[in-house]
């Protein structure tokens, strides 16, 4: 490896050379000797670590590197790599899609992120676009056509903003199942088993065990580009079994009787697997919502309702985490931390019950 430095009509420039693996010369040039010294310094770690050094892959813009990684990732789910092409359609590709990667910098980085965030997308938004060109930059390190540190991993973020729970009482349940009709029976199986709107769609008559009174989630379905597809539960954990209050047991009955044990539970009118819209459609969900007085509603919130009539039943964090299938007791008391804050009052009376406490 060497620093030679000659003139130029613009001034002086000093070229870093060195030769890749395969003995190929590479040179690049640069303005100042510091930056030709502090790249030479770049290229021996790498050379050290064992890694490919090419400045011609810096050239390759952020587009054909996005093609390379997404085609490199077969462990995205449907749901998820649905998620990745819309963010990079709609918000990375207009702005860095040409780009030549070794252009890409911090400063850009952080620039288009403000921008986002100016333009009013919610802070998880923003961070989830932002994602999906962190790992393409990732990509182009690893795969040696970056040299040194990925310029989007020092990125600064507005605050995510804390999302309020919305809870059903049970009296509230059993009035959104009746307003949403003859399909509202969705709605108290969602709420008195806790499971996800995909898991609900992906159960088989046999994984509906009345005799046993339980439920096996065993997959999830999700809707992407309009069609039902089928993939793993959110994780391992989501893979649990959940049991069936009494209440459920004539509904669940009526849904499963006469049907062969691989064919869906529940279904829509015509017989096929129940999707999340055409539920919604089938019940006018916005209208029942309103009708109850709760019209931010969403259905993921049968899920949270779940969580606090079990809580309000007994349910402990511990248990709490099984049925909800959490991958984690961490996850379960970081979300449902407010249904245990009653318990705060059990600490304070404790305190006032020991002995030796001076009268105030």
């Amino acid at each position: 490896m060497s620093i030679n430095r000659r003139k130029t009509t613009e001034g002086a420039r000093w070229d870093v050379e060195w030769r890749l693996p395969d003995r190929t010369r590479r040179t690049r040039t640069f303005k100042t000797e510091r930056a030709a010294r502090l790249f030479e310094a770049e290229v021996a770690v790498a050379q050290a670590r064992g890694d490919r050094v090419d400045p011609r892959g810096g050239k390759h813009t952020l587009a054909e590197v996005y093609s390379v990684w997404l085609a490199s990732r077969p462990d995205l789910s449907a749901k998820v790599r649905r998620g990745y092409t819309d963010n990079w359609r709609l918000r990375v590709e207009p702005r860095f899609g040409t780009w030549p990667i070794a252009r890409i910098d911090q400063e850009s980085v952080q620039g288009w992120v403000n921008e986002m965030t100016a333009s009013g997308l919610s802070p998880r938004t923003v961070r989830w676009t932002h994602s999906v060109l962190k790992m393409c930059l990732d990509h182009a390190v690893e795969s040696g056509l970056l040299i040194g540190k990925n310029p989007a991993t020092r990125t600064k973020f507005p605050p995510m903003r804390h999302r309020q729970h919305t809870y059903l009482t049970a009296s509230e349940v059993a009035a959104l199942a009746q307003v949403c009709g003859e399909y509202g029976d969705v709605v108290l199986i969602l709420a008195y088993t806790g499971l996800r709107f995909g898991e609900l769609t992906g159960l088989n008559v046999e994984d509906v065990d009345l005799a046993a009174r339980r439920i096996r989630v065993r997959r999830s379905i999700t809707q992407v580009g309009g069609k039902l597809t089928e993939g793993n539960t959110k994780s391992r954990a989501g893979q649990r079994t959940i049991p069936i209050p009494q209440r459920l047991m004539p509904i669940l009955l009526d849904r499963v009787s006469g049907r062969g044990p691989a064919e869906p539970a529940i279904t829509s009118p015509k017989g096929s697997r129940l999707g999340l819209e055409n539920w919604k459609r089938a019940v006018a969900w916005k209208a029942s919502i309103a009708a109850l007085a709760r019209p931010s509603l969403r259905v993921h919130d049968l899920r949270h309702t779940y969580a606090s009539l079990a809580r309000k039943a007994g349910a402990d964090l511990r248990l709490l985490q099984k049925v909800m299938g959490h991958a984690s007791i961490t996850v379960t008391a970081h979300t449902y931390a407010d249904l245990y804050d009653e318990e705060l009052d059990s600490i304070a009376t404790a305190l006032d019950g020991l002995a030796g406490i001076d009268s105030v």
